[in-house]
């Protein structure tokens, strides 16, 4: 695809996501020249089928025992235009999001914009040098089809280390800017089990995700050493339970220990 046809094909990973959706897909629709969104879903048992259907530019794919990594693929190979978006299926996009987003198309392999986090209090996420996040983020699905994303969460960290061992040039654009729904069930993260509050954010991380995570980061190069021990180590007192608690199996699988 060049850039003056201008169509980019959504691709949107779902799971009992009928909260949101339906304003997610509006703003893609709104905001993106849409091609086709592809909904990759895992099973959900909510309304998604029935909202992700209502609309006719949605393809909508059944995939229950695929991850989020896996699905990421499938729906990469499902699209037929070189640029995708990537976009979460709660997140919605705000006025403007493509038009800032487009003017680096001609220079970038990804272009990914930041996000406003709302729980019961909102929190600016803001772009940071060596994550990517997928999002919210329009890229060239090329690279990615021969990547391994067997995976449950921290497909976009993989995604976004490839692409720089690679030489790609993923471009943060802090001006793009999407807002972020994530499901909170009172203080705890639906996905992954994390429980909020706002200060610190996170306070606690359940010990396989932070396992996971922490061999991901290391096999990435998304922190240095020195960073590794920074969060679980250097923290203001008040803070220092709470941090210890949330990165501990987080800092031995980044260290190799277990």
């Amino acid at each position: 695809m060049t850039l003056n046809q201008g169509l980019i094909d959504a691709i949107i990973r779902t799971k009992n996501s009928h909260e949101f959706l339906k304003e997610c897909l509006e703003a893609v629709l709104a905001e993106i020249p849409i091609r086709r969104i592809i909904i990759v879903d895992a099973g959900s048992t909510d309304r998604t089928n029935e909202i992700a259907l209502s609309y006719d530019k949605v393809e909508f794919y059944s995939c229950p025992d695929l991850n989020l990594g896996q699905a990421t693929k499938y729906g990469l190979s499902m699209a037929q235009t070189e640029w995708v978006a990537i976009i979460d299926s709660d997140v919605v996009l705000r006025k403007g999001w493509f038009e800032n987003i487009k003017k680096y198309m001609q220079e970038a392999d990804a272009v990914e914009g930041c996000r406003i986090d709302h729980y019961s209090f909102n929190v600016k996420r803001e772009t940071v040098p060596n994550i990517g996040w997928l999002g919210h983020t329009l890229i060239k699905k090329g690279p990615i089809l021969h990547m391994d994303l067997d995976t449950q969460f921290g497909e976009d960290t993989v995604v976004k280390f490839n692409f720089d061992k690679e030489g790609k040039i993923w471009k943060k654009i802090p001006n793009s800017v999407a807002d972020h729904y994530t499901k909170i069930d009172n203080t705890k993260h639906l996905r992954t089990g994390m429980i909020f509050r706002p200060e610190p954010q996170v306070i606690d991380v359940p010990k396989d995700v932070q396992i996971q995570q922490g061999h991901i980061v290391r096999k990435c190069h998304a922190l240095t050493k020195k960073q590794a021990i920074k969060i679980l180590l250097l923290v203001p007192i008040y803070e220092a339970y709470w941090a210890f608690k949330k990165n501990f199996w987080f800092t031995l699988a980044y260290f190799r220990l277990i």
